[in-house]
């Protein structure tokens, strides 16, 4: 059975989270740049599966994710997506790049911890829904390497509560503003038959969709940064303090299970040392018993030596009675 890892996504108009299907994390070094594509299950229509693309920074051993703003970087990251969809479908194992491609590798996610997000912030690519678990399974199988550490300073971007934000003017105060979505769709790929075609022609091909607009870009100061900083800061002291529960919580369940081991122990013990007096005693009343019978063995001994004497005794005088007679 394989294990899927998944990830924290938040919704617009959802109250609670939903778990999001890790695919693969890649890095790219010509832009110095991780990125990482998850699946929220979603069937846009029959055979056909909807993935996101967000931006994966690495910065001190955490990870933040956030969408990709620059244009170069999103053609970057879709060009390589489409290398993985090439190799995924052919069933492949990763070889050498060549000149129409772009280098790349695997990142290797094991371990760390994926900070929540927002599919809004990120963009989405159609794929035949056929490719979703050959691409699960060529990313756990290919070699990986560390992610690309980032040199810039990183603000966690966070959803804002509903107490935080304003309506904007036509729209429902219980329902949240969406953040519209750049989707692709990508075709996918063939392989050749008879005739051996390039790998310009072995890429999938992209298609935008005109009908959806590009997402703005956040803004990068202002109060609404500040809010942005506020509540990620109250979000991990929440998270902190309720595995800090957790852990305190299962530290005392030890501690108990351990004192119940102690008490049974110290039961059995007790047990141990009734059991070793009563033997110890067992052994001395088996030893003055033995003493006793040696005793009255010495005492017989004594006995039949005097008997021994008395039957020589009585012989000689039976032997004198004889003579006496016969004289």
């Amino acid at each position: 059975m394989m294990l899927l890892r998944t990830l924290v996504l938040e919704r617009n108009g959802q109250d609670a989270p939903v778990n999001g299907a890790l695919l693969c994390g890649f890095a790219v070094g010509q832009t110095a740049s991780n990125f990482l594509v998850y699946s929220l299950d979603e069937e846009v229509e029959p055979g056909s599966s909807r993935v996101y693309i967000a931006a994966l920074r690495k910065k001190l051993d955490r990870y933040f994710l956030g969408g990709v703003e620059s244009r170069e970087d999103l053609q970057v990251a879709l060009h390589v997506f489409k290398q993985i969809l090439t190799l995924a479908a052919s069933g492949t194992k990763p070889g050498g790049i060549t000149e129409t491609q772009v280098p790349y590798h695997f990142v290797d996610l094991k371990g760390c911890k994926l900070p929540p997000a927002r599919p809004e912030d990120h963009h989405s690519v159609i794929i035949k829904k056929a490719l979703v678990m050959k691409v699960i399974t060529l990313g756990l199988s290919a070699p990986t390497l560390p992610a690309i550490e980032s040199a810039s300073v990183i603000v966690p971007s966070i959803r804002f509560s509903s107490q935080m934000t304003s309506v904007p003017k036509g729209a429902s105060p219980s329902e949240p503003p969406r953040t519209p979505v750049h989707e692709h769709r990508v075709e996918e790929p063939r392989q050749p038959v008879e005739a051996p075609v390039s790998m310009a022609q072995a890429v999938p091909a992209i298609q935008s969709d005109p009908d959806v607009p590009v997402p703005p870009k956040l803004p990068a100061s202002g109060d609404s940064g500040t809010l942005f900083e506020v509540d990620s800061t109250l979000t991990n002291l929440a998270r902190v303090a309720q595995e800090l529960t957790q852990q305190k919580l299962a530290a005392i369940e030890r501690e108990s299970a351990l004192e119940q081991w102690q008490a049974r122990l110290q039961q059995e013990q007790g047990q141990l040392d009734e059991k070793v007096r009563e033997l110890e005693q067992r052994t001395t009343q088996l030893q003055e018993q033995s003493l006793a019978v040696s005793q009255r063995t010495e005492a017989l001994k004594v006995m039949m030596s005097q008997v021994s004497g008395a039957r020589q005794g009585l012989r000689g005088l039976l032997l004198e009675l004889d003579q006496a007679l016969d004289g």
